[in-house]
């Protein structure tokens, strides 16, 4: 574990350094939940305010980002050096992808955080009060998953080019569909249908029953649908994952 540990707190700095992703990970949310809050304040009537429904959707569309954070931390060309040494110690390749994977989810938890405390503060954001906690539990499940998935897309192209391009458009698909930059509610019922084909959608929607309505129906269905795919990404990681591809 002791060689984990020092390849984990490697890749810590190697995030925590970058200014790049300091503001992607913190100034990007907090200036985008403004800048949405404000455009359309007065949109969604006296119980969700602009800023509240913007505080809780771009932090899920920052979750989907997570698996940037990974790929980019697993696979970028800076990277690729120090990793390539890694491959021909003598310690586990797992220690490898995983530390990649756990670290991008600390980063990004911490981050996400602090922009979520920044944007209570200034914008009055409610992201649940006592329910809090339930909010906090699907975005780390969700970290995880993201996370995971960004170093499996890796290791699967075997390109962080290939893996940011895929992911990119997906996410930004699911965002748009999932209602995560605006309601979809008002463009009828078949886009509203559709919608649910967007993770963007069932998460926001379980956040805003738990915030709004202290309604849990869909909590546990979403914790246990990220935990089971969790373990299917780092299933894909073990299986995927060549050490010759930082040759």
């Amino acid at each position: 574990m002791y060689k984990f540990k020092q390849i984990f707190i490697l890749d810590i700095i190697n995030l925590a350094t970058n200014p790049m992703w300091l503001f992607t990970a913190i100034g990007f949310p907090v200036a985008l939940v403004l800048v949405l809050g404000f455009l359309t304040s007065g949109s969604y009537g006296n119980i969700v305010s602009a800023y509240d429904y913007a505080g809780v959707a771009i932090m899920i569309f920052c979750v989907f980002n997570v698996a940037t954070f990974s790929s980019n931390s697993f696979m970028e060309e800076r990277i690729k050096k120090p990793n390539m040494r890694l491959v021909h110690s003598p310690i586990r390749h797992f220690y490898i992808y995983f530390s990649k994977i756990l670290a991008s989810f600390v980063f990004c938890i911490v981050a996400y955080i602090a922009a979520a405390i920044f944007l209570v503060f200034i914008a009055g954001v409610n992201y649940g009060g006592v329910d809090a906690w339930a909010i906090i539990l699907i975005m780390l499940l969700g970290n995880f998953f993201f996370s995971a998935l960004g170093v499996a897309v890796c290791c699967i192209l075997r390109s962080e080019g290939a893996a940011n391009s895929i992911l990119s458009l997906l996410f930004a698909l699911f965002a748009i569909l999932g209602g995560l930059f605006f309601p979809v509610e008002g463009l009828g019922k078949a886009v509203v249908a559709i919608s649910w084909i967007s993770p963007g959608k069932w998460i926001l929607a379980a956040c805003l029953r738990i915030i709004y309505d202290s309604d849990f129906s869909m909590f546990l269905p979403v914790c246990s649908l990220f935990i089971i795919l969790s373990a299917a990404a780092l299933a894909l990681c073990g299986r995927f994952f060549k050490g010759e591809d930082y040759l």
